[in-house]
């Protein structure tokens, strides 16, 4: 028997591959969800692929080079700033944050001794330990994990909307399109580092299943509405969470609305009644993560300060960003104006148009309700009177920063953008001449808009398509050449995508394109367009750029732990260490870049260390002052860094103790240590006097402590010599231990924040807590030596958990009850 000649057997392998091709594709039309979350992946996998690959991450951790100590060794690859300046917040907040529950866990990380005074871990939310979008960081290489986080967030918000559109009944073109702009649309894309986009991406399961439990108020959608609450309050930023929330209340009740004028009759105390069960099992399932905020925010002064935030807007020249997304720059070459974080109001050029028709076409109750809804949205955004004054009446709402509702706004394109692809992709098509026409009219509006301000120049055309197409992106600083250049740019695009969508159009309404042809296209045109948009909001960079070595500054202020330390505010630049990089370094900065914020530790700041306006963060700036040093040598700062690049300080008080190229240091003597033993007592009622007290310059912490209410066993006057002394023997997060001996009736005084959930045990037993200097705590001690033990155990965090494992039960319960009626 002859062997087969080797053409035929390339012929049949080629047959094989297609008939497993073909099968495959035959699979993916029967399951449409499943080539929609396949389309979202690949999509999703390449938008970040840069940073999946080995050695590379997506971090904006290169900026920390521009800071001392590491300035002075900045690779020369590594721009000053980093990469992308404007992601500098996830560098030194969220990251941070992650790696230190990385290295705490399985233990619950419950306390950060590292910045301010010491501040609940989980207090500020944002530390998002719970998060789904965490776990990859806490099972995977660190660096790695970051761009796997991003690629979830964005898959997780894109198939969540497409899953939405089904249940709207769109179609499978419209619905696909639809999860491609809100999922890849440049806010969400800006956004994606933070905790917000968390929270983002998990409001169209929410709206789903709010759905659901209209048309089928049963026990499944109920459990499964509840777990997506939770989810989004695990996400870990209370404000979008309360957000999201109030568009689903009022997603509940339009929704069931529109339904009860199409037609369908359902008694409506069923839905009500599942939908609020509902709220509140999600509510109780996270009150692990809920109670222990909710306790930091009562004893906070955010809800004060914060109560201009509703009246903060975007400047109204920045719609152009509907348009001409790079009419400012880019923060990864040349920017200015506003961070992309509020401007970047980019959907794609062709679903403005599209969602422009939906309307145009079958303008329904439903449509109009989403484009009205959004409309308001857009309002509140650009602070259009009178929303202002009225929200600024409002409790909570008044609070809220209102500018991050942009996102609701890329929300509701989406939805149209897919009803009008709907619309067009059928068989008969209502008014294709106004549809047209709506298309060239906004190609054409921005480029009106452009040409009436002057702001172009025709002498800069060729620059400005070097630009455009990235192939000349122009440095800072950027003068009016380049300005004009990058604003010629930014139209040349916007004319390349919304021509293409013109014709594309064209094409379906006057040319009889072929439906599926049009649907295709119309994706892969937006697809492009989204990417060409937000491929540099995230820059990938290596991890040898976003990993800094210790230097000898930093080990010197290694070796005066546990003391505490601050970094100068600079007159340009970041300041030396910045905020909250001190987690990672495992140093004590007395700075804090962390909300919200305890309100005696802020006001000590506010008052003595940096006063600010309510829409900036107050302590995370240190400037040095007359003023200040009574406020730092009370967190016994005993370290003082600057920049070796600034001017030095003169100050004798202050003598210089590290000086080389990394980083200066001062040394502050007059600090108090970090636990020392007094034996009199100043007591002064009343917060604001207790706080003027630790800041009289006379003030001497290391004889006399200020108490609230008289303590027996102290005098009033210190006696003779050293009341004793004490020695830390472990500082842990949630475990400080003392040696202290008392010569006389003394006091124990811990630089640490006085906070509910600290207990101190005496030789073993339990012993009185006090507040002491205004902020710290302390806990007397009788003659002779003893071992002095301050644990935290919060109740909120026992309480919480006790809490959510109930509500997980019941949940498991409703989820049982659910199968067995299925079955």
């Amino acid at each position: 028997m002859g062997l087969p000649a080797p053409g035929g057997v390339v012929t049949e392998r080629a047959r094989a591959v297609k008939l497993r091709l073909d099968g495959r594709a035959r699979w993916l039309r029967r399951h449409p969800g499943a080539a929609a979350a396949l389309v979202y992946a690949v999509l999703a996998v390449v938008l970040f692929g840069a940073a999946l690959l080995p050695g590379h991450t997506v971090s904006a951790a290169d900026q920390l080079w521009t800071a001392a100590p590491w300035s002075a060794e900045r690779p020369a690859d590594v721009r000053p700033l980093g990469a992308n300046y404007e992601l500098v917040d996830s560098a030194v907040q969220f990251q941070p944050w992650l790696e230190y529950t990385r290295e705490r866990l399985p233990d619950a990380p419950l306390w950060n001794p590292h910045v301010a005074a010491g501040r609940p871990f989980l207090g500020n939310s944002q530390s998002a330990v719970l998060s789904p979008f965490s776990l990859p960081a806490y099972v995977l290489p660190f660096w790695w994990s970051l761009g796997l986080i991003a690629v979830l967030k964005v898959f997780v918000a894109a198939f969540g909307t497409y899953l939405l559109c089904r249940a709207l009944r769109m179609r499978f073109g419209g619905a696909l399109l639809a999860g491609l702009v809100f999922g890849f649309s440049l806010y969400f894309l800006a956004w994606v580092a933070w905790p917000l986009a968390s929270v983002w991406a998990l409001l169209p399961w929410l709206l789903l299943l709010t759905d659901q439990v209209i048309g089928k108020p049963g026990p499944l959608p109920a459990a499964g509405l509840a777990f997506v609450v939770a989810l989004q309050f695990f996400a870990g930023h209370p404000e979008s969470s309360f957000h999201v929330l109030a568009v689903t209340l009022a997603f509940f009740a339009f929704r069931a609305f529109v339904l009860r004028r199409q037609g369908f009759r359902f008694r409506l105390w069923r839905p009500v009644l599942t939908f609020c069960a509902a709220l509140a099992g999600g509510t109780a399932l996270a009150a692990v993560t809920l109670l222990p905020f909710l306790e930091l925010l009562a004893r906070s002064s955010d809800p004060e300060v914060r109560e201009v935030f509703s009246r903060l807007a975007l400047e109204r020249r920045y719609l152009l960003g509907f348009a001409l997304y790079e009419y400012w720059g880019r923060a990864t070459h040349t920017a200015v104006g506003a961070f992309a974080q509020e401007r970047a109001l980019y959907a794609g050029a062709l679903p403005l148009a599209l969602a422009a028709a939906s309307l145009v076409v079958r303008p329904s109750l439903q449509r109009l309700g989403v484009a009205v809804f959004g409309a308001f949205i857009l309002a509140i955004v650009i602070g259009l009177p009178p929303l202002p004054d009225i929200t600024a009446q409002i409790p909570i709402v008044k609070t809220g920063n209102h500018l991050r509702l942009v996102v609701i706004l890329m929300l509701c394109l989406a939805l149209l953008a897919g009803w009008g692809l709907d619309d067009l992709s059928s068989s008969r098509i209502r008014r294709p001449g106004a549809v047209l026409a709506v298309a060239v009219g906004l190609l054409l509006l921005p480029i009106v808009v452009v040409a009436l301000r002057g702001h172009v120049s025709a002498a800069q055309l060729g620059r400005g398509l070097e630009i455009a197409w990235g192939f000349a992106w122009p440095g800072p600083p950027a003068d009016a050449d380049i300005r004009a250049a990058i604003r010629i740019g930014a139209m040349i695009v916007w004319l390349t995508f919304m021509g293409l969508g013109v014709v594309l159009l064209a094409g379906r309404l006057r040319r009889g394109l072929a439906a599926t042809t049009f649907v295709v296209l119309a994706v892969a045109l937006t697809a492009a367009d989204l990417f060409k948009a937000g491929m540099g909001a995230n820059p990938a960079i290596t991890t040898e750029q976003a990993s800094q070595p210790s230097t000898p500054g930093l080990e010197y202020l290694e070796s005066r732990r546990p003391n505490r330390f601050v970094g100068l505010a600079r007159e340009l630049g970041p300041s030396p260490l910045i905020p909250n990089t001190a987690i990672s370094s495992r140093l004590y900065d007395a700075r804090s870049y962390d909300q919200p914020s305890e309100e005696r530790y802020s006001e000590l700041w506010r008052r003595a260390v940096y006063d600010a306006g309510p829409t900036e963060n107050p302590t995370a700036t240190a400037r040095l002052t007359a003023g200040s040093l009574p406020a730092l040598r009370l967190l016994s700062v005993t370290d003082i860094a600057q920049d070796p690049n600034d001017p030095r300080v003169e100050d004798p008080s202050l003598p210089l103790a590290y000086d080389r190229r990394d980083l200066r240091v001062y040394a502050n003597p007059r600090a108090l240590p970090r636990a020392g033993v007094v034996d009199a007592q100043r007591t002064v009622s009343g917060d604001e006097a207790q706080l003027d007290a630790v800041l009289d310059p006379s003030f001497d912490g290391r004889r006399v402590v200020v108490t609230p209410a008289a303590v027996p066993a102290l005098d009033e006057e210190p006696g003779r010599g050293p009341a004793g002394r004490a020695r830390i023997v472990r500082y842990e997060p949630e475990r400080v231990v003392i040696d202290a001996t008392a010569r006389r009736p003394g006091e124990l005084v811990l630089t640490d924040l006085y906070y509910p959930g600290w207990k101190v045990m005496l030789d073993g037993q339990d012993a009185d807590l006090h507040r002491v200097n205004y902020l710290l705590r302390g806990t007397t001690l009788p003659p002779g030596r003893h071992r002095v033990e301050f644990v935290y155990e919060p109740a909120v965090w026992r309480v919480g958990w006790m809490v959510s494992l109930i509500a997980l039960a019941g949940l498991l319960a409703t989820v049982t009850i659910g199968v067995r009626r299925r079955a």
